[in-house]
């Protein structure tokens, strides 16, 4: 018991995950979403939905405690005796050997209930009973008003809230697509999912949840406040006295429940990131026998999570369990000093009712507070993490006068082009200058990590370089327009990338609008038609996700098919036959001339037949360009080119002469 006292103890004194993100955390965020998304297009349905909150929540509470003071003061109407009666029928509530309960005078007949209405000064028993029942079919027609309001209130509240949800989501997942590659390559995949979905749902969530709970509570303790001061104020000055207990109970457990939270929703990310990555890759952890280890990894991840789920819901109930006994204090202390107010004649029983019954209206906001404090936490968190995806910077955007693209094969160049991935990373490539002529195709070769994707993503604007220039047509390439550009330059990833669905549909992505005949000619030149059409189901067999189904030289295939459907005059293939057998990339190659014709082609390979093919070559080497020029030229060098040819055909005999020997 007490490890786990000192465990909950150490983690509500815990610190932020991310120190530096401590002070960003501010209520600025909140009102970046709340303002624009919230209260700016629906500010009258809002309004409408708190004029119903404060009734259903604020004002019927207090009509049904009126309705009990009506009851007693004007309709039951009991006498109670003043300061001059005779001191022998007095009631003394602190007396040792009192066992009477409010007395009328001694002298008048306590028979009945109805006896005694009749007998009091007013109305008569036939005018109480009149007023009790217009008194109940009101009553019982508010509580119909009220649950009609109420459901009305509710649906409005899910209409605003799956609104708001649909626009911001549909925001962040524009702003995602705006995003450089740069961002990308930082983010987990997981992390910007709970972006999307967890923390998107959590906004609308809590707000609703705020914007019901401020009105009505806030109402509330002002109507309470009111009715009391109203009654008697020295029986609610003795009521103030305990806000200040509840101001630092509030105090004491704010920023403990502040951090909990903030720590909550980073942990939860971190694990959503890693389950991602695993899900992703789950052939890798079958492949190394890593079940067991990853479940344990699994649990690891999840203990703090669940320790401070634990924690932010036990300093929750803390936080209401000494509200509640600050409130029963008080409470305790109204009854008794109301009752003796009554006594004495200075308040009727009536309003005794109404000021118990208000002050305790009044104080359940006040316990309620821990709640709101952790749903506002929640809230600031997670706002703040979906403002800084809105505000990260766009490092490639349009130009304000756009040149039109070209509308044939285009020459490409760059000019000292250096670029870094980070600040304090060494370059990926370093001024690396070269032009390649309209229409011609280059092949660019070297060893792994010596910068070619990142050349082949400079020139499909994937990046920006870091110094020097990308030009195209002589124009630098950032003054097109993004999606002008990406309609004349076509990119295959090394990676190839499958989406569910059908073949069919991973072919045309992109190029919705052409036919079948288009579709089945582009499968064609990239070898990838005979193997559809042998399958049952053709172009309609599903890939399932990321192309499980598929080999990793079909979906080479696949994407190499859907560029070529999508006909761009600059054509970017990076390392795209790298899975391919020799007899597939040899059928390939032979139809590369058709493929290149009327274009500017820049391709990523390792094997000699696809480069020989190519106009030019480039060999780069730790991000710079060694050897430069025509294939036939260079081979007949003795340079990096020429040495790689000789690897790889002196690799081949050795693969011939082993099968020869074990014929």
């Amino acid at each position: 018991m007490m490890r786990r006292l000192r465990e909950f103890w150490r983690r509500v004194h815990q610190q932020p995950l991310n120190p530096e993100r401590r002070e960003t955390v501010t209520n600025r965020g909140l009102w970046r979403i709340f303002v624009p998304y919230f209260l700016r297009p629906h500010w009258a349905g809002l309004l409408l939905f708190v004029a119903m909150v404060c009734f259903t929540g604020g004002l019927f509470k207090y009509i049904l405690a009126w309705a009990g003071q009506y009851t007693a003061d004007d309709i039951v109407q009991v006498q109670y005796l003043s300061n001059d009666a005779p001191e022998a029928v007095k009631f003394d509530p602190t007396g040792t050997e009192e066992n009477r309960t409010f007395v009328l005078p001694e002298r008048r007949d306590r028979t009945a209930w109805s006896d005694q209405a009749e007998a009091s000064p007013g109305l008569s028993l036939a005018q109480k009973f009149r007023r009790l029942g217009w008194l109940a079919v009101g009553l019982l027609a508010l509580v119909v008003v009220n649950a009609v309001i109420y459901m009305t209130q509710m649906m409005a509240a899910v209409y605003v809230g799956q609104r708001v949800q649909f626009r911001l989501r549909r925001r962040v997942y524009e702003k995602l697509h705006q995003l450089p590659m740069r961002y990308h390559d930082e983010q987990s995949v997981g992390q910007q999912m709970t972006n999307l979905f967890g923390d998107v749902h959590e906004i609308q969530h809590l707000t609703m949840m705020i914007v019901n709970w401020i009105p009505a509570n806030v109402l509330t303790m002002v109507l309470g406040m009111w009715i009391l001061f109203r009654i008697d104020a020295s029986l609610a000055m003795l009521v103030m006295l305990a806000l200040p207990c509840y101001g630092f109970c509030y105090t004491w457990f704010h920023g403990r429940q502040r951090i909990v939270a903030q720590n909550l929703r980073e942990r939860q990310g971190r694990l959503n990131a890693h389950v991602n990555n695993r899900i992703r890759n789950f052939y890798l952890v079958k492949s190394f026998v890593r079940e067991i280890a990853e479940s344990i990894d699994l649990l690891r991840r999840s203990r703090p999570i669940i320790q401070d789920s634990l924690s932010s819901a036990v300093l929750g109930g803390l936080f209401g369990v000494v509200c509640t006994i600050i409130t029963g204090v008080c409470m305790v202390v109204v009854l008794w000093a109301g009752a003796l107010r009554v006594r004495d004649g200075e308040i009727t029983l009536g309003q005794l009712l109404l000021f118990y019954a208000s002050a305790g209206y009044m104080f359940s906001p006040i316990a309620g507070v821990s709640g709101f404090a952790a749903w506002f936490h929640r809230l600031r968190t997670v706002c703040h993490k979906i403002v800084r995806v809105l505000d990260e910077p766009i490092s490639i955007s349009d130009p304000k006068e756009a040149l039109p693209v070209p509308s044939a094969a285009a020459e490409l160049r760059f000019q000292n082009v250096t670029l870094r991935y980070g600040a304090h990373r060494s370059p990926a490539l370093r001024n690396i200058s070269f032009t390649l002529p309209a229409g011609a195709s280059l092949c660019v070769m070297g060893p792994s990590g010596a910068g070619k994707s990142t050349l082949a993503r400079l020139a499909a604007r994937v990046y920006d370089p870091t110094e020097g220039e990308v030009l195209v047509d002589g124009n630098s390439i950032r003054r097109y327009k993004l999606a002008h550009l990406r309609q004349v330059v076509g990119f295959v990833n090394q990676e190839p990338i499958i989406f569910d669905g059908s073949l069919r549909d991973n072919i045309r992505y992109g190029s919705e609008h052409r036919g079948n005949q288009h579709i089945v000619t582009a499968a064609q030149y990239a070898q990838i038609h005979d193997f559809i059409v042998r399958l049952p189901d053709r172009y309609e067999t599903l890939t399932c996700e990321r192309g499980l189904t598929l080999s990793g030289g079909q979906k080479q295939r696949v994407n190499l098919a859907r560029v070529l459907l999508y006909d761009p005059k600059l054509l970017i293939l990076d390392d795209c036959t790298s899975a391919l057998d020799a007899e597939t990339e040899a059928r390939l190659v032979e139809g590369f001339d058709e493929v290149l014709r009327d274009r500017t082609c820049l391709l990523i390979s390792h094997r000699i037949s696809i480069a020989v093919r190519c106009d030019y070559v480039m060999m780069l080497e730790e991000g710079q360009m060694v050897e430069w020029g025509r294939p036939e030229a260079l081979l007949r060098g003795d340079g990096p080119f020429a040495e790689l040819q000789r690897q790889q055909i002196s690799k081949g005999r050795n693969v011939l002469s082993l099968q020869a020997a074990e014929a």
